[in-house]
């Protein structure tokens, strides 16, 4: 299922996660805390706290390359950063899928807190340092809806008030 999004012109606003294109107006509205997704019984899995380069030797499941390329560059930012490339076993389409192969035992992924909520069992959760995803508000630059800027306001004075990872 494809959504539609504020650049074809079908919509005026839309909440969604960076990175984005570039002739879209964007606006932090909240973060959350990232974490690695392990297997329940993983090794690290009753860490605190893990960094992407504990996960340098685990095999990976991520979404493919081309799902959303601004965001697979980010990743590959980040794992350079910490000093490799992942080994990636399989790739999965969504979230779910992502943490059905983790809960079978293919690999380790990394996902928003907030993704608890996408499962009973199977996975651990353990916050990855300094690591964070952003929410945004999207728009138009040239949209005229006379509703928009009432929503926006909306979104700002909400935003604040959810606590997305307590929410799994």
């Amino acid at each position: 299922m494809t959504f539609p999004s504020p650049r074809e012109g079908r919509l005026d606003a839309g909440l969604s996660r960076p990175p984005l294109v570039e002739d879209l107006a964007t606006e932090v509205v909240l973060r959350e805390p990232v974490a690695a997704v392990l297997p329940e019984g993983h090794p690290l899995s009753d860490r605190d706290e893990l960094t992407l380069a504990d996960l340098a030797d685990e095999p990976w499941v991520l979404t493919p390359r081309a799902s959303w390329p601004p965001w697979h560059r980010r990743y590959d930012e980040d794992f350079a950063r910490a000093g490799y490339r992942p080994r990636v076993v399989q790739r999965g389409m969504t979230p779910q899928g992502l943490l059905a192969l983790v809960a079978a035992g293919v690999g380790v992924t990394r996902l928003p807190l907030s993704s608890r909520s996408l499962r009973d069992g199977g996975v651990t959760f353990v916050p990855l340092a300094g690591d964070d995803a952003a929410v945004v508000l999207v728009w138009r630059p040239d949209a005229r809806s006379p509703v928009l800027p009432a929503f926006r306001e909306v979104v700002r004075a909400v935003a604040p008030t959810l606590q997305l990872a307590a929410a799994g």
